[in-house]
């Protein structure tokens, strides 16, 4: 469905009201002639953030306003609804498809009465680390704040709830893609958009030092994490190409820098433990020898097969490798990857379209705070 066309105006390359910030659209719309462009921004930005409008017709707007809306902006779907499955326990993992073909994934968690989305910034991944399902996929294509945005609020109608947690750990580095994913995180964030709270939205970085310093630079609120998973510059070449580019000094020194000029009382390190590679008392000096100066939490994910060669970690070798870690003196979490079984999990999206089948996770669930081990 499209607005109904009025008198005759040259016809333009309009930006999607998605891919815009809310706060651009006052401005497009006072150039686009019409007579309330604050009043008019709102109204779009309530019905496309909140109330999940897909279509011109949901827009709420009277007839005679289409016209200048339309000269500003274009609107419709940018994504369908390719595939839903639901794991057992209750998480939901969507796939959708970009108008130009390109599929990525979205997952919705539920905590209790809150629910997380992980949002991927890309269709696929560059950085080829290997433990990561979605490396085998390579990069298709950054997504448009107008898809990441859509992909929550698809998930959203669907699941008839609201958010209240977002991270990006889906497919894809998020910096990246770096503007995009700042404008959604802003109408995420906007009073008319998502008001989900800054302190609630998470991106995740495997460590692009200068997007990192940008980050700093521009005073970012989001919360950003790093994907460490080894403190040992070899170590983590062999697992994360991009280590090749981004050696572990200088990032430690942007994310030092993070912490200082944000006034970041803890950054949050990522952790995923591959029994044979990042688990032995040599990764665990590494962290104590060089991450000085960084007050940290790690946060460790136990691996989670994509059916690429490592083996998943027993929870008794979990719980070994957490209390070594505790002797570093900083606070050391175990985070359990919800709908692993069904391929949900941290590093398994794309991964039924693997040649191997993934053989499953460590356990169905975790044994409670290790006291049964």
């Amino acid at each position: 469905m499209r607005f109904p066309h009025g008198g005759g105006y040259t016809a333009v390359v309009r930006p999607h009201l998605r891919d815009l910030s809310i706060d651009e659209y006052p401005a497009r719309l006072r150039a686009a002639g019409d007579p309330a462009p604050e009043a008019m921004a709102r109204r779009l930005a309530l019905h496309v953030h909140r109330r999940h409008a897909f279509a011109p017709a949901e827009l709420g707007i009277g007839r005679a306003r289409f016209f200048a809306v339309e000269r500003a902006f274009s609107f419709g779907p940018q994504l369908e609804t390719a595939d839903v499955r639901e794991a057992d326990d209750g998480t939901r993992k969507i796939l959708f498809r970009t108008r130009t073909g390109e599929e990525f994934e979205t997952v919705l968690i539920r905590n209790r009465e809150q629910y997380t989305a992980c949002l991927s910034s890309q269709a696929g991944c560059a950085l080829g680390c290997t433990f990561c399902a979605t490396a085998a996929l390579g990069l298709l294509r950054n997504l448009t704040a107008g898809e990441i945005a859509e992909s929550l609020h698809r998930t959203e109608r669907r699941a008839g709830i609201r958010v209240t947690d977002i991270v990006f750990m889906g497919q894809g580095e998020p910096l990246q893609n770096y503007d995009a994913v700042m404008t959604a995180c802003t109408n995420f964030n906007h009073d008319l958009g998502g008001c989900v709270s800054r302190k609630k939205i998470s991106i995740s970085t495997s460590g692009l030092t200068d997007r990192i310093r940008r980050f700093t630079r521009e005073r970012r609120p989001w919360r950003l994490y790093l994907s460490l998973h080894a403190a040992d510059d070899a170590v983590r070449r062999t697992i994360m190409p991009i280590a090749r580019h981004h050696p572990l000094p200088g990032l430690i020194d942007a994310m030092c820098e993070y912490q200082r000029e944000c006034r970041m009382p803890w950054v949050t390190l990522q952790y995923v433990a591959i029994p044979g590679v990042n688990m032995d008392d040599a990764a665990i000096d590494a962290l104590r020898t060089n991450l000085a100066g960084l007050r940290y939490i790690l946060n460790v994910i136990p691996y989670n097969d994509v059916g690429v060669g490592y083996r998943p970690p027993s929870w008794r070798e979990v719980k070994d490798f957490t209390t070594r870690l505790r002797t570093l003196g900083c606070p050391v979490k175990t985070r359990y990857s919800a709908g692993k079984q069904d391929g949900m999990g941290c590093g398994q999206l794309a991964a039924e379209r693997l040649a191997v089948a993934p053989a499953g996770g460590h356990l169905d669930a975790p044994p409670g705070a290790f006291s049964d081990l």
